[in-house]
């Protein structure tokens, strides 16, 4: 510590009552890395043992179930070849419908 007329100046060591040791960053740094790696070896090993031919064959046997049971998760509709559709030049609007556009005067 040292005065300079009215000034007091401190090291930064002596303001704290503490050393820094950045320890801190290194803990943070080396969690970090360690937590690339393992995640990468998980994902890595999942796909190396992984069996791609079952996958295929598992989604065709789902797409086979689903058919044979009868439901369809899909939204067009069973009755989808039997809509009334308009002709060329037909309009098919409702008459009354209101105008979204309107001010309500």
């Amino acid at each position: 510590m040292r005065q300079d007329g009215d000034q007091i100046h401190v090291d930064v060591d002596e303001a704290r009552a503490a050393s820094t040791p950045n320890v801190t960053r290194w803990v943070l740094s080396i969690s970090l890395l360690a937590v690339i790696i393992l995640l990468s070896a998980i994902w890595i090993i999942g796909a190396w043992s992984s069996d791609q031919d079952t996958q295929t064959v598992d989604a065709q046997v789902r797409a086979e179930h689903k058919a044979a049971s009868g439901h369809n998760d899909s939204i067009v509709s069973d009755h989808a070849d039997q809509m009334k559709a308009a002709k060329p030049g037909e309009n098919n609007e409702p008459l009354n419908m209101p105008n979204k556009n309107a001010t309500g005067q």
